[in-house]
């Protein structure tokens, strides 16, 4: 075995690639400047160790087998041997490519390892991961060439990091990971059709206070909210008339869920009047999370529809649509056709429509409102005549109210058309309000056929469950009589009497208006058979 160490002599390098695709090598000295190679006197060539007798000169090529070898090589000069120089190589074998491997796409919150793996033309593999520091961007962190993710509740949406291995001569190796959110949502659209009614002013809106188009509504002309976006990317779209007779909406609730993180219930109303008073059918869907919104035709033909997701939970409903459609849309002039309330844990779907209860045939008909220690403190009322045609429209009784009666300061209060008992600030009871129809009609025989009582209620303290109830009580013959915030009849006969129960979280504020009220329905007569129908908004308003 020749002396290792080096003795003086000119510098040199051993050249040659590393691998070798077949047997045949070449390898070559390699010096600074011709004047250090004319220095050499002799060269000796070692194979694996082992000296090459045949082998004397600057360069080496010949045939070697298959395998992992040692190239080494010194050079005499006047000074004595150098020490001798080697170089690894490879036959039969070339790198077929440079690869980081591991989990292309992760949960997450989960960890994975990644190595750096060079491959070869013989199925070899070569693990280069300790030659590298590896970095991440975005919500992740190595430790080592271990991976770990954030889970991040907030989020529904998959998320990219790009992963980056770096030697210490700066080479790098890279890719993107993908990392899928596991705070899981099922539904991503819902869809309500409304079914043979060419005469509706119909709205749709979301009812959540936090959310940044609450109230705001879509309907046609107003198809998309926001107006300027695509319809992939809108809370809410509507349908201009579909089939001549049909109308469409769309609720984004992908986008709601993911925007919101923090709301578990998203409340969704479709509000409307119709040509008159009658039935209304229709049905819904949920679209399962692959869904996406789209919008197919133009201004005056737009249709909502949904591409991707496959189709959950189709119901049929029926409800009820008032009369009064005159081409307005906003949503104080229109009544519930049906409630939503998406509940996010549980992908769960309810819904309310329109209540509507008939009266028969009466002479007195007293409003009464009723609240439980625990509801709230001070529930206020207004009861007013609505879109009647007559000089009395909007002007209400309760609270705030010009007067006790409409007309004002009727005399005998009994004769009124309307007659608010008194106002009621205990943390429990009753409000009334008596309603003289057949004054009004008598002293109004042009007004409208029907004649619409709108029926509002707020908490004039702090709410505390805000559960309250509407009762509708009428009676034949008799007499009214006030008894503290309270009427009762005398000597007459009930004809019906019907309770619902309903929800307010809305506190009067300072300078308020009858905008600010929670609107629970409307009580809408009919001159020509005589009888009352209730038709109730909703039986729980959010609004606060």
């Amino acid at each position: 075995m020749p002396d290792p160490f080096c003795l003086y002599g000119p510098p040199f390098t051993l050249t040659g690639e590393e691998y070798f695709s077949d047997n045949t090598v070449g390898f070559q000295v390699a010096f600074g400047t011709p004047e250090d190679q004319q220095l050499v006197l002799a060269y000796e060539w070692y194979l694996n160790g082992t000296l090459m007798i045949n082998e004397q000169g600057s360069s080496l090529a010949g045939k070697v087998y298959c395998g992992n070898h040692t190239v080494g090589v010194r050079v005499l000069s006047s000074e004595g041997w150098s020490g001798i120089k080697n170089h690894s190589f490879y036959t039969c074998k070339v790198p077929t490519g440079l690869e980081l491997f591991g989990p292309d796409v992760i949960n997450e919150g989960d960890s994975a390892t990644y190595q750096v793996l060079r491959r070869f033309s013989d199925g070899t593999v070569e693990d280069l991961t300790s030659q590298y520091t590896f970095t991440v961007t975005g919500d992740a962190s190595f430790s080592g060439n271990v991976l770990t993710t954030v889970k991040d509740d907030s989020s529904f949406s998959d998320k990219v990091v790009d992963i980056l291995g770096t030697t210490s001569s700066g080479n790098t190796i890279g890719k993107g990971i993908l990392v899928k959110n596991t705070t899981l949502f099922n539904s991503a659209v819902l869809v309500v059709d409304l079914f043979s009614d060419s005469s509706l002013n119909v709205i749709g809106l979301v009812d959540n206070a936090e959310i940044s188009v609450s109230h705001q509504s879509v309907y046609t002309g107003n198809n998309f909210l926001p107006a300027a976006v695509s319809a992939e990317n809108a809370y809410m779209l509507a349908s201009d008339l579909m089939n001549g007779t049909n109308w469409r909406f769309e609720f984004n609730l992908a986008k709601l869920i993911t925007e919101y993180p923090g709301t578990s219930d998203f409340v969704f109303y479709i509000k409307g009047r119709g040509a008159s008073d009658q039935g209304l059918n229709g049905a819904f869907s949920l679209k399962t999370r692959e869904a996406k919104m789209t919008m197919a035709g133009s201004a005056g033909n737009y249709v909502p529809s949904v591409v991707g997701g496959s189709t959950a939970n189709y119901t049929n409903f029926n409800s009820f649509v008032v009369k009064g459609a005159n081409g307005s849309y906003l949503e104080a002039d229109l009544r519930n056709i049906i409630r939503f309330n998406y509940h996010v844990p549980t992908d769960t779907l309810t819904f309310t429509t329109a209540e509507q209860i008939v009266i028969a045939d009466f002479d007195h008909l007293a409003v009464r409102y009723h609240w439980n220690q625990g509801s709230g403190q001070d529930l206020d009322i207004f009861v007013g005549f609505e879109q009647t045609g007559t000089p009395f429209d909007g002007i209400y009784v309760g609270f705030g109210g010009p007067n006790r009666t409409v007309p004002a300061n009727t005399v005998p209060e009994s004769d009124a058309y309307l007659w608010w008992a008194s106002d009621n600030t205990g943390a429990s009871g009753i409000e009334a309000v008596l309603v003289g129809m057949e004054k009004f009609i008598a002293a109004h025989p042009n007004s409208a056929n029907i004649i619409e009582v709108g029926l509002y209620a707020i908490w004039f303290g702090t709410p505390g469950t805000g559960d309250f109830s509407i009762e509708l009580v009428t009676y034949k013959g008799g007499t009214m009589q006030l008894v503290g915030t309270n009427f009762v009849n005398d000597g007459g006969v009930q004809v019906s009497n019907d309770t619902i129960p309903l929800n307010t979280m809305k506190r009067k504020q300072a300078n308020g208006t009858i905008v600010d009220y929670y609107k629970l329905g409307s009580l809408a007569y009919n001159k020509t058979t005589k009888t009352a129908t209730l038709n109730l908004n909703s039986i729980i308003d959010e609004g606060l």
